[in-house]
């Protein structure tokens, strides 16, 4: 009943329209506030006016290349503190980074290179990191630390900044989202199918079509008990005779059914007589006894002669010793045993 649930909602998801909306960004418009702490040594140079932190507003563009790549123009204006704090200049700075987003998270690193124009024109490299947090589909807040070397001058600056950023791009449908919940199904699926009903799912279930009433390993393969099974024949004959008549015919029935049914048995046919008579003739008449038994089994019961033998003993091996007519009759015998191992399914309680 649940393999039929599942394979009417996996039919129903793959017919319907699953795709989902998503943004196709293509550039990112942000605006920013920021902090600039200059090198501490610039605070006690007159060349540089004393500068020391200014606080700013910017603008930057962002291209998004790929989903880890993107590059970013920057534009700030920023008011310094100078002269020991009893004035303030202003200066503005422009530039481009290279950004890489580290992926699945919204962490990313940048580097690139700015011209400073305030107390004096300069050139910069940066690195730093930031982090994104989306708020929505088009809109995202960021925060960003950075360091920025004076290659002019030999002077380190740290910035801050903290900002707002707004997507451009199209929404398209991906259909992604649709092959991944029919893959995820399709493993669920696969995984609580149980064919042959033996207890075991088909992706683990290395014997198929095992009888649902069977006992079964981890593998779903049935497990078996071994018992020993045997048949015996004990057929009398008239004295002095190696005739058999159509009833005791019939008692040779059980042997040839065993031996159809456990076709990798064979037998040897024992034939025996009594002690009357010569000992040399009932050797022989022992034989015949053993052959006319053997001979019924082809001719009767389409048993494989290679699969029979017949051996005569005579008077050399009596079970009765005594020398009544009763003993000597049951001396006079053909007998057979066949004794093998069959292992048979272990069923379920």
């Amino acid at each position: 009943m649940r393999r039929f649930f599942t394979m009417i909602l996996l039919a129903s998801l793959v017919s319907s329209p699953l795709a989902a909306e998503a943004l196709d960004k293509k550039w990112e418009v942000g605006v920013f506030g920021d902090y600039i702490k200059s090198s501490t040594n610039k605070e006690s140079i007159t060349d540089w006016q004393n500068i020391e932190a200014g606080k700013g507003i910017g603008i930057d563009l962002k291209k998004i290349i790929n989903e880890q790549w993107s590059a970013r123009l920057e534009l700030a204006k920023t008011r310094y503190d100078i002269q020991n704090g009893n004035d303030s200049d202003d200066g503005t700075r422009f530039g481009i980074d290279a950004i890489y987003k580290v992926e699945d998270t919204g962490l990313y690193l940048f580097t690139g290179v700015k011209r400073f124009y305030n107390a004096r024109n300069y050139y910069a490299v940066n690195v730093g990191a930031g982090y994104n947090v989306e708020l929505n589909e088009r809109l995202s807040a960021y925060t960003e630390a950075v360091v920025y070397r004076d290659v002019n001058n030999g002077y380190n600056d740290q910035g801050f900044k903290v900002g707002l950023k707004y997507a451009f791009g199209d929404v398209k449908k991906s259909p992604v989202v649709k092959k991944v919940v029919e893959q995820k199904l399709l493993e669920q699926t696969v995984e609580v199918i149980d064919t042959d009903n033996d207890g075991v799912t088909n992706s683990n279930d290395h014997c198929h079509n095992t009888s649902a009433n069977v006992k079964v390993d981890s593998r779903g393969c049935a497990l078996y008990s071994e018992k020993e099974v045997a048949v015996n024949l004990n057929v009398l004959f008239d004295n002095n005779s190696s005739q058999l008549n159509k009833f005791k015919k019939n008692d040779i029935q059980p042997l040839a059914d065993f031996m159809k049914e456990y076709k990798n048995t064979s037998v040897v046919i024992e034939g025996h007589s009594s002690v009357v008579g010569n000992t040399k003739y009932n050797l022989v008449l022992s034989q015949k006894r053993a052959d006319k038994i053997k001979n019924l089994l082809i001719n009767k019961f389409s048993i494989d002669a290679n699969r029979l033998s017949s051996k005569g003993f005579g008077d050399t091996k009596l079970i009765f010793e005594g020398n009544t007519d009763a003993d000597h009759s049951k001396n006079r015998r053909v007998v057979a045993t066949i004794e093998t191992t069959v292992k048979t399914v272990i069923e379920k309680d």
